[in-house]
């Protein structure tokens, strides 16, 4: 099953919006970086560091194509393998199923793919607000983990201000149904550790590169309008069960358009990104005569 998008003012939209940006920013340390606000990207894939190993690439030619480079020498061999038949499926023009597709939960890195995300700043927490689904992730401020941390979708988050950056690491992401980390099915293990780092940029320097693959929204995520500065994640991940080394990104979010929008998930058998239904069975009955 492949799922579809509406559009729609959610209620959570409505409630995170309640008072200004600024004042919600206001209850978090005066020294922290003003990160409140909605914010929107172009693309669901992520930019590859200036330096340093960069995340799997799309080999397929195409955008639209999940073809996950499955001989890239950071993956373990029984990582490699399921992104190469992820891929297979993918070149035939059907979609493999995923979190997004699947509306299931989406762990760091993967949930950086949605295209709008709103940031709220307070005292002891940040919360990270997505659109796709209505995902929540709460970022406790100066905490520890747990000396045993329950696994979640979402992982164990704790976050501080390193200056004009906020830091927020993440452990205990649950090995759970559709649980990876991009949109080439790359898996992970229970050892997945996960650092994201938010900081302020200036837009001359913040266009972020189409990446290696992913689709487009037709909507416009981003206020073409905005001219001040922009919001920038960098991360790195590791897990010695999945990969022969740490790997980063960089995903960078410009102001939305406008209020936050909520993408309400629903299973169904058309696939969006290839524009047609998916081949599913269906049962057929005959009808006799005189019955």
């Amino acid at each position: 099953m492949v799922r579809s998008i509406s559009r729609a003012w959610g209620l959570l939209g409505a409630v995170a919006i309640v008072g200004s940006w600024s004042a919600i920013a206001a209850q978090s340390p005066s020294a922290s970086p003003d990160l409140s606000g909605v914010w929107g990207r172009n693309t669901i894939d992520y930019s590859a560091p200036a330096t340093g190993k960069g995340p799997v690439k799309n080999i397929s030619g195409s955008r639209n194509v999940m073809v996950g480079d499955y001989n890239d020498p950071m993956l373990k061999p029984w990582a490699a393998e399921i992104i190469k038949r992820n891929g297979e499926i993918a070149k035939t023009g059907d979609a493999f199923p995923t979190a997004h597709n699947q509306c299931w939960p989406e762990p760091p890195p993967y949930i950086l793919g949605n295209q709008q995300l709103q940031v709220l700043q307070q005292k002891d927490q940040v919360v990270l607000m997505y659109s796709h689904g209505s995902q929540v992730r709460h970022v406790r401020l100066n905490a520890t983990h747990p000396v045993k941390v329950t696994p979640s979708w979402y992982g164990d988050s704790i976050g501080h201000y390193e200056g004009d950056t906020l830091v927020v690491d993440t452990i205990g992401v649950a090995v759970a149904h559709l649980s990876t980390l991009d949109r080439y099915g790359t898996p992970h293990t229970e050892a997945l550790h996960v650092v994201e780092r938010y900081h302020m940029i200036e837009q001359a320097v913040s266009s972020e590169p189409r990446g290696t693959g992913g689709f487009r929204g037709d909507d416009d995520a981003v206020d073409r309008t905005y001219k001040g500065k922009v919001m920038r994640v960098d991360f790195t991940v590791e897990d010695a069960g999945t990969f022969n080394m740490p790997w980063s990104g960089v995903v960078v979010y410009n102001r939305a358009p406008g209020r936050f929008i909520e993408d309400v998930c629903a299973e169904n058998i058309h696939d969006y990104i290839m524009d047609r239904d998916s081949a599913v069975p269906t049962a057929k009955t005959t009808l006799i005569s005189g019955e």
